[in-house]
């Protein structure tokens, strides 16, 4: 029977209406119904042809949780049966009846998924007193006496069911066995209450579900309306939204009042908060990982700082973090990209002269601090082109070379030759005669005659350029013939290069 009373009220479970819950926990009830008696005088339990002997009951619960109710039942009514084995013929016993008991319910569907179903199928235990007085054994009442009155102990038990009417009414049907555990006050008299005297009562009637305190919290918000009715003090003190649940300003899923940092923007919130609602900071630099290029710094990393980014710092510039830079001053413009430091942060020697590679104009030859680190220019080299400063002839107004400076500029072949290392500028100047426009081109093309002579002679041309400067470059005075013999030359610089 329980199996099938359980199926049918949970088949209708998907029609919605209010249920009790916490929010209304007192709930008070009234009923009418029958009283069923099995007694030495027959069993009228379900029996279709007794006669109805009613009563009026009243209860009074309280919800605990999800699971259990506890309260109290008291009942009024009439005991009895009617024929039977005693009196086979037209024979009754009747009686009044009153019963008390303190009951413990159990819902069976309790889960939160279920608290707005229309049917609430429970089933409880009991445990109470039961009088039975006004005994008769024939066709009438007597007046109530010792003798034929019989209090015991009962324990019992039964079924229920609420059909929900909405958030505060239910209908209720719920049958109560009772099983009484005494003899009564005359063990001997078949008239009095004893172990054979059971008691089936079938109750129907209205359920009332009310809140003592409307706003238990103190919230604000009403407990049919408050989503978290149990707020403590502090939670209320930060302010609750409309449902009655602690606020959360900046929605990071952290409420106001634990919330270090109530005003997170959306970009602070993409990466996550932590339990104080601040943007979090996997690492523990100090930068959030919101904005932390570096978010997985080890200890090591940390330990010499990290910059805004949130990374190792690289107070040089150096492309080498503090962390692991051996040399932590290196000047502006070395760096790990441009090859100018190691992996250590410290500046390169490839050519190990001592001048590191950031300021050695030959980084790959080894040469003097004096000359920028590149080689030291040998006196006979200097005396070679201060000799090819005028010792250069060309046609009068031509840029053909006389065969009188071929030694001159075999010289030049011979020092290139000699040294690799060295690339040569040569810079062709005029005196003032004639008109400027003429001179420069005059000036130009010498420079790209002797030029042109190196090459020929076995000279890369990678390792010559050539230039004109006309007359604008003067050496002496113009005015004089050794003063222009002097502004017509040919000067040879030496480059060293990376």
């Amino acid at each position: 029977m329980k199996k099938i009373f359980v199926f049918v009220c949970a088949a209708l479970t998907t029609l919605s209406v209010a249920a009790q819950n916490k929010e209304k926990p007192w709930s008070v009830g009234l009923y009418g119904g029958k009283v069923e008696a099995a007694n030495d005088w027959g069993n009228h339990f379900f029996h279709p042809a007794s006669d109805f002997y009613g009563s009026a009951s009243l209860s009074f619960e309280r919800y605990m949780n999800e699971r259990f109710d506890v309260g109290i039942h008291a009942l009024w009514g009439r005991y009895g049966t009617k024929g039977g084995d005693f009196y086979p013929t037209d024979g009754e016993f009747k009686a009044g009846l009153g019963f008390g008991a303190v009951q413990g319910k159990y819902k069976f569907l309790h889960a939160p998924k279920f608290e707005k179903s229309l049917l609430h199928p429970f089933a409880f235990v009991s445990l109470g007193a039961r009088a039975i007085y006004g005994l008769s054994g024939d066709n009438s009442f007597e007046t109530t006496t010792d003798d034929n009155k019989a209090i015991s102990f009962a324990l019992g038990g039964g079924l229920g069911c609420d059909l929900r009417i909405n958030d505060a009414l239910s209908v209720r049907y719920f049958a109560t066995y009772g099983y009484p555990i005494g003899d009564g006050d005359k063990p001997d008299n078949r008239l009095c209450g004893n172990y054979s005297d059971q008691h089936l009562l079938h109750n129907l009637g209205i359920v009332y579900s009310f809140a003592l305190d409307k706003d238990r919290d103190n919230d604000g918000v009403e407990n049919s309306k408050d989503e978290c009715p149990d707020n403590t003090p502090e939670e209320i003190s930060a302010g609750v939204d409309e449902k009655g649940c602690p606020k959360d300003s900046d929605g990071d899923g952290v409420p106001d009042y634990l919330d270090k940092c109530p005003n997170n923007t959306l970009d602070e919130r993409s990466m996550g908060v932590d339990a104080n609602g601040c943007p979090k900071d996997t690492d523990g630099d100090g930068v959030a990982d919101y904005k932390d290029q570096c978010p997985e710094n080890t200890a090591e990393e940390l330990a010499k700082g990290v910059d805004e980014n949130g990374c190792p710092k690289d107070s040089d510039g150096d492309g080498v973090a503090d962390y692991k830079d051996e040399c932590p001053d290196t000047p502006a413009g070395a760096n790990l990209a441009n090859g100018m430091v190691d992996e250590k942060g410290c500046p390169k020697d490839t050519d190990g002269d001592g001048i590191a590679d950031f300021e050695d104009v030959c980084p790959e030859v080894a040469g003097v601090k004096e000359n920028k680190g590149c080689p030291e220019i040998k006196e006979e080299v200097k005396k070679v082109f201060e000799k090819a400063l005028n010792g250069i002839e060309f046609e009068t107004g031509s840029a053909k070379i006389k065969k009188s400076s071929n030694k001159i500029l075999d010289d030049v072949v011979k020092i290139m030759k000699e040294n690799p290392s060295y690339k040569l500028s040569i810079n062709g100047h005029t005196d003032n005669v004639g008109k400027a426009e003429k001179n420069q081109k005059l000036s130009e093309d010498r420079a790209a005659a002797v030029k042109a002579y190196l090459e020929n002679k076995g000279v890369e041309s990678v390792r010559l350029s050539s230039a004109g400067f006309g007359q604008d470059q003067p050496v002496a005075d113009n005015k004089t013939k050794a003063g222009r013999a002097k502004n017509r030359r040919v000067e040879f610089k030496v480059r060293f290069e990376k």
